[in-house]
């Protein structure tokens, strides 16, 4: 199944999906520390650590690789909180060096709106404000990966 409805590099990527589970059941998924960790990324359990202070303004972070030199990983702050419905957070993809420096992309906008459809739930994705069109593409490759593995997940989380 593809999931990626935008063109390739296009402002805004936008990702739809249909997944077997109720909007709640896909919408803890997403705020669920524990359940992002096996989900999220170009392959399941492909991060290492996942942390999230689900409240207005709180931050999330996504640690997807670390090593003696840098660590890499995403991270952003909480807008819009509607349990089952919405969500909607900024997002930077960081290295942070040994040294303590750090590289972050410019923050962008994910807003994912969870739909009722049948027995499941229809989720649509729109990740905007993404600078650079190389960055774009390799986002919408992300949330493609993602939204797979997200599908997996809710076949056997049960």
């Amino acid at each position: 199944m593809t999931f990626l409805q935008s063109e390739p590099g296009a402002e805004p990527i936008v990702v739809e999906g249909y997944f077997a589970a109720s909007p709640e059941r896909v919408f803890r998924a997403w705020t669920d520390p524990d359940a992002v960790r096996h989900w999220f990324g170009i392959k399941p359990n492909s991060l290492h650590s996942a942390e999230i202070d689900l409240r207005i303004g709180g931050a999330w972070r996504f640690l997807h690789s670390s090593d003696d030199v840098k660590t890499v990983g995403f991270e952003g702050e909480y807008q819009v909180i509607r349990p089952g419905e919405r969500l909607v957070f900024s997002w930077r993809h960081v290295i942070t060096h040994e040294s303590g420096s750090r590289e972050e992309t410019p923050p962008s906008l994910v807003e994912i709106e969870f739909a009722p459809k049948g027995k499941g739930c229809m989720v649509r994705l729109v990740h905007s404000n993404i600078v650079r069109d190389d960055a774009r593409k390799g986002v919408g490759g992300g949330w493609e990966s993602s939204f797979g593995s997200l599908e997996a997940y809710l076949g056997k989380a049960g």
